[in-house]
């Protein structure tokens, strides 16, 4: 629990917002949120990385939205490839 609340504390979740592109490359994972510009999930052979891709590509099948969450004073408006995601939360609206 430390670790989380510690981790919390120093992200930014960037606005839930609807999938509107998800790119998987050779190295990385790359989404396109509506609203935002393209982030990186993370990279293409990291397991966790991997299952935020399935969650981001279940939440734009299905038409969900979703919240991202990078480190602290992460620009979710700007166009950034370099950061990895901490999380990805799907919701029910």
């Amino acid at each position: 629990m430390g670790l989380f609340y510690s981790l919390s504390a120093q992200a930014i979740d960037c606005p839930p917002a609807k999938v509107v592109h998800l790119q998987p490359q050779k190295a990385n994972i790359l989404v396109k949120l509506e609203g935002q510009d393209w982030h990186k999930v993370g990279s293409a052979d990291d397991p966790g990385a991997k299952a935020m891709y399935s969650a981001l590509l279940a939440a734009q099948m299905a038409g969900r939205t979703v919240t991202i969450r990078y480190p602290d004073g992460y620009d979710c408006l700007a166009y950034e490839l370099s950061t990895d995601a901490y999380m990805v939360r799907t919701h029910n609206q």
